[in-house]
């Protein structure tokens, strides 16, 4: 695989496949290599600018590098040295971030683990990847078989380790858990150029510059966590506003009175925002962790006086992103069809192998963002391309939508159905604010359909209403047989809709009728 060229941090204007992205113009600077670099760099050119927030206390630049290099010092201290790896395992907040950055100030490689994953989960990750230290918050256990500190017991100050200067660009920066294409879970390793190169494209696109204030409302764990938004907005020496967990009744309080001009997250949190009442007056939107509707996110976004919306796609295995497409709330079209980053190739294919254009297949990525093959069940193929395990119509402008999950895919009296085709359509209906469709067994028609149906803040949806809403725009056999109101979907730690938790209450609810 060939590596990515080091990013140059200037505020120039650029151009990117259709993107006019302006950032604060900033005297050209030397390369950076690796994301230690990137750390002193800010600490130099914004040191007075706040980096993260967490409600209970706030990092500059400056202070970060300065608690960073504290926090090297003591893995030092601890026989970490260039090319280990640290695992950290914590809520979001400003220690965490500190952190992280300590490891990777001191040439390790960082492995974040969720706050939340089960013991069983963490031992296992443990066990894998062999991390030299785990660092974790105060109110975790200490794991077997491995130097475990807590955060509470790191430095804040003192005297900084000697940095990694000879790290090599390609050396590994980031290790995160993934589910994979397969569904076991794997580790993929991500560098410090892969990094750099890809999120200095994202955050070009997304115009974010200097003066923004990020929402991060998903874990920092996660790869929408700290590579779409914690790096992006270091790279533009923006400043991230971290929630230790997500709820919905602080989130809109959090948007107003700290004046973010960027929020981040799935659908979800732009729901709870219209839910509250709330006028988020940020600038941008940025939806990710699951597939969206667009004519049901544009309407919320709209009403919170957002005006434009990012709509992005990736996976672990892609260190995050394959694609991103901008829709402008005002004038927003029926399909979000992304343009891939640059040096990032997309194919769809039939079950046979075949390109398809213009009609939905198998979905595959091939790129220097395509992590290296962990074995024969990581979903490459011999020519390097990445099976995503998703389906998605490639158009003739190279530009792409996604349809959803193989693995989510109803067959009903043998047709296939995809159910973001279904929730596309229930999702124009005017009570309905939030909507998952998915299948159950049924031994005349081999699957049927059940729609699970959040009603928009101030609205009663009449399900016999909606039941002859669909059936006056879709196919017979894709149309529901139930429906269900619920309070709220159900998610994962990450925001992505849980739809392995939806089909079991289909299950549940299906066999108490």
């Amino acid at each position: 695989m060939t590596g990515a060229p080091p990013v140059q941090l200037s505020g120039t204007t650029r151009h990117l496949d259709g993107w006019c992205c302006f950032t604060r113009a900033m005297r050209p600077e030397p390369e950076v290599r690796t994301l230690a670099e990137l750390c002193l760099r800010r600490a130099r050119t914004h040191a007075a600018h706040p980096a993260v927030a967490d409600g209970r206390g706030t990092l500059t630049y400056a202070e970060l590098a300065e608690r960073a290099g504290a926090v090297a010092a003591t893995l030092a201290s601890r026989g970490v040295r260039p090319g280990d790896r640290v695992a950290l395992q914590g809520r979001n907040s400003t220690q965490w971030v500190a952190a992280a950055f300590g490891v990777l100030l001191a040439g390790a490689a960082l492995v974040p683990v969720g706050h939340g994953a089960a013991e069983v989960e963490r031992a296992s990750v443990l066990e894998a990847l062999r991390p030299v230290v785990l660092l974790h918050d105060d109110d975790l256990p200490p794991a077997a078989g491995v130097t475990s500190v807590a955060l509470g017991e790191l430095p804040e100050h003192g005297p900084a380790a000697p940095v990694a200067a000879d790290l090599a660009a390609s050396a590994t920066a980031l290790v995160l858990s993934s589910s994979g294409t397969t569904g076991a879970v794997k580790s993929v390793p991500m560098r410090h150029d892969q990094l750099l190169r890809m999120y200095a494209e994202v955050g070009a696109r997304m115009q974010i510059r200097d003066s923004d204030r990020l929402l991060v409302a998903v874990p920092l764990a996660h790869s929408f966590g700290f590579n779409g938004l914690l790096l992006v907005s270091m790279i533009a020496g923006a400043m991230v506003r971290v929630l230790p967990t997500y709820d919905r009744s602080v989130v809109p309080d959090v948007v107003r009175a700290e004046r973010l001009t960027v929020l981040a997250g799935p659908p979800t949190i732009y729901h709870d925002l219209e839910h509250a009442g709330a006028l988020a007056k940020a600038r941008l939107a940025i939806a990710g962790g699951q597939t969206v509707a667009i004519g049901e996110l544009v309407h919320v976004t709209r009403g919170l006086g957002i005006r434009e919306i990012v709509v992005g796609y990736g996976m672990t295995e892609t260190c995050g992103t394959v694609a991103l497409a901008s829709v402008d709330v005002r004038a927003p079209g029926e399909e979000v069809a992304m343009t891939p980053l640059g040096g990032v190739d997309v194919a769809v294919r039939d079950d046979l192998g075949h390109p398809l254009t213009g009609e939905p297949g198998r979905l595959f990525v091939r790129g220097y963002n395509v992590a290296p093959p962990y074995d024969a069940e990581a979903g490459l193929v011999s020519d390097g391309w990445l099976d995503t395990g998703d389906l998605a119509v490639l158009g003739a402008d190279g530009r792409l939508t996604v349809v959803g999950r193989r693995s989510d895919m109803v067959i009903v009296s043998g047709f296939n159905v995809h159910p973001r085709d279904v929730e596309t359509v229930l999702a124009a209906h005017p009570g309905v604010a939030q909507v998952a469709v998915t299948g159950v067994p049924d031994r005349r028609r081999g699957q049927r359909l059940v729609a699970f149906v959040v009603q928009r803040r101030a609205e009663t949806v009449d399900l016999g209403a909606l039941d002859d809403f669909a059936r006056q725009r879709l196919s017979a056999y894709k149309v529901p047989s139930d429906y269900h109101l619920l309070d709220e979907l159900p998610v994962t730690s990450n925001g992505k809709l849980a739809r392995r938790e939806l089909r079991s209450l289909a299950a549940r609810r299906t066999a108490s009728r």
